[in-house]
């Protein structure tokens, strides 16, 4: 079950970072508006994200294990610098909550290439290649433009809603390359017989009148299958953005109390 878990999160942060800017819909008051808040996104420099889930585990990998197949997920996520990879810093505080359970708690931390890991006792570091993870990223986009669906376009208040549909198996071909950018995948699930498979995943931005994205609503099925258990995983929530635009600064632990991942898994 603690591997589940932890895919999960894993998976849940790496499909909240796709570029689901390039998912506009067919509809020209849908492509023109996506237009409009894509280029605007192109110079947003900082970010303050919190993001709020309750996803639902079934499968054999969960048998015998009461109330383990509900659980909610929380972050906040801050960034700044997004226009400059080379200096670019990151936290991340997450907090799962299961019924019955005391919360699991872990934050990350990212600067000069290097990702830190608060988490079950252990802090740990690992090296992080952005540029690469970058041109992923920019790759991906294009295949997802090729592969979108027509979507509808509708108000909420003052704000406007664009609905949209991310490819399931693109989906999945991106994470996993996401996760191997991140140095997330082969170092911290080796030791797993892990696959996935994402079915379709509906999805919608909500636009306020000035042109920024407020919230992402997002509803994701996977498929798992670990160490010859299966694990089915539904996540419905959303991600809202505080302030967009204003300046985020992130503060940093003493990160010298942070080990090497091969030093740290050696105890």
């Amino acid at each position: 079950m603690r591997k589940v878990k932890r895919f999960a999160a894993i998976v849940l942060t790496a499909a909240l970072l796709s570029p689901t800017t390039a998912y506009a819909g067919n509809a020209e008051d849908a492509k023109a508006l996506y237009e409009q808040v894509t280029e605007k996104q192109k110079s947003i420099t900082d970010m303050n994200a919190y993001y709020d889930y309750q996803m639902h585990l079934s499968g054999s990998a969960l048998e015998g294990m009461e109330n383990a197949g509900n659980m909610r997920i929380e972050m906040n996520v801050r960034m700044n610098h997004l226009t400059d990879l080379g200096n670019l810093q990151y936290s991340s505080y997450s907090r799962v909550t299961m019924p019955g359970q005391e919360p699991v708690i872990s934050v990350i931390y990212y600067k000069d290439g290097t990702s830190y890991m608060d988490a079950g006792g252990m802090k740990i570091k690992y090296p992080v290649d952005l540029s690469k993870m970058a041109e992923q990223i920019s790759s991906q986009t294009f295949l997802f433009q090729e592969h979108k669906k027509q979507f509808p376009l509708w108000t909420e208040g003052d704000n406007q809603v664009v609905g949209f549909v991310i490819q399931g198996d693109k989906m999945t071909d991106y994470m996993d390359q996401v996760l191997n950018g991140l140095g997330m995948g082969s170092s911290l699930l080796s030791e797993s017989s892990v696959n996935m498979k994402i079915s379709d995943i509906p999805c919608e931005y909500v636009i306020d009148p000035n042109g920024d994205c407020i919230k992402m609503r997002m509803k994701m099925n996977m498929g798992m299958n670990v160490d010859g258990k299966t694990a089915n995983i539904d996540m419905d929530g959303d991600v809202g953005i505080a302030d967009p635009g204003s300046p985020v600064e992130i503060n940093f632990p003493n990160l010298s109390e942070y080990k090497d991942m091969a030093e740290a898994f050696a105890r």
